[in-house]
């Protein structure tokens, strides 16, 4: 049986650098899988600091390899879930509010 899909925004598989911190400290840094306007997944070595549950901050470095430009955007976010992988750990965010790393793109 398939999992229904429950998220309302299309995600896309792309791969940027995403940092997850707190007011004192970075808890979390890796490479996002997939990102949409309401949330990412992103892989990181094993963060013990994070939980289920936690509201942190987040900057994800946007690259535009074919306008050969980057810029950061940031927010809050929720920390989902957190899964086991060959990686690491697979870390689940949902955004605290809509961020926009897709301003170019249709439907994202």
């Amino acid at each position: 049986m398939t999992q229904e899909e429950r998220r309302g925004r299309r995600r896309f598989s792309v791969s940027w650098p995403i940092r997850v911190m707190n007011e004192e400290e970075e808890l979390a840094r890796g490479e996002t899988a997939n990102i949409s306007r309401s949330g990412a997944y992103f892989l990181s070595a094993m963060p013990a600091s994070l939980q289920p549950g936690m509201t942190v901050s987040v900057r994800i470095g946007i690259v535009d390899e074919s306008a050969g430009s980057a810029r950061t955007v940031s927010g809050d976010a929720h920390v989902v879930r957190l899964a086991e992988e060959a990686e690491g750990a697979g870390i689940a965010l949902h955004f605290s509010e809509e961020l926009d790393p897709f301003s170019e793109m249709d439907d994202a």
